[in-house]
């Protein structure tokens, strides 16, 4: 009983050739080990670029993110504008250059988009800043009831401002410095993701908080 059990184990194994194509497999293997170099290199790559490519689009993110909250205070600082105008003239009784200064500078935050906006709500900081600085030499304007208001509201909302735009400038220079080199910068054009400016508010907000100088007389 034994042996056709023999020839029907030997046949089987000439048929299939098992062991002659693991040998011919094994020597495919050997000779062409550079395909595999390849295939390896080529992984790594991949992965490179794709890890690259996550750290930069969550950093452009975090940018985005960033700017949306400076926006936002820029967008309520905005609003109290037309209130520190109308205060302003209800006691001062004339126009004053500051005032016209303002208007333009908000009216053209509003109408311009792009980097071009920060340079804009820069402006609109000066101003409001200035109106503060004339409002101390009318003694008028600096005892009414509103202004004052609207003046430590404007200086919560500076603060504010000052700290976002900190932390924003902060995100936008690891994002440059993550999108610096040759390779990570095609990485970032090829996916689309844009370039962020840093947000500079220009001169100081110090006199906005600092007390007022009212002089009588």
């Amino acid at each position: 009983m034994q042996e056709p059990i023999s020839k029907t184990t030997q046949s089987f194994s000439e048929d299939t050739r098992i062991y002659d194509r693991s040998v011919e497999s094994t020597n495919f293997l050997l000779d062409f080990w550079w395909l595999w170099l390849i295939a390896a290199v080529a992984l790594v790559a991949v992965a490179s670029v794709l890890r690259t490519r996550r750290k930069l689009a969550t950093l452009e993110a975090r940018c985005a993110s960033a700017f949306g909250d400076i926006d936002a205070l820029l967008a309520e600082r905005n609003a109290l504008i037309p209130n520190l105008v109308a205060v302003t003239k209800e006691h001062v009784g004339h126009e004053i250059k500051v005032l016209d200064r303002l208007l333009e500078a908000q009216q053209n935050a509003l109408e311009t988009f792009g980097h071009n906006r920060m340079n804009a709500e820069t402006e609109v900081g000066n101003a409001i800043n200035q109106l503060i600085n004339v409002a101390g030499s009318m003694p008028q304007l600096a005892s009414s009831n509103q202004f004052p208001e609207l003046r430590i509201e404007l200086t919560r909302i500076e603060e504010r401002v000052t700290a976002s735009r900190r932390y924003y400038n902060s995100t936008v220079a690891e994002y440059d410095g993550a999108r610096g080199g040759f390779v990570a910068s095609k990485i970032a054009n090829l996916s689309g993701l844009p370039k962020h400016a840093r947000f500079d508010l220009g001169e100081q907000r110090a006199e906005i908080a600092a007390p007022q100088r009212v002089a009588f007389g």
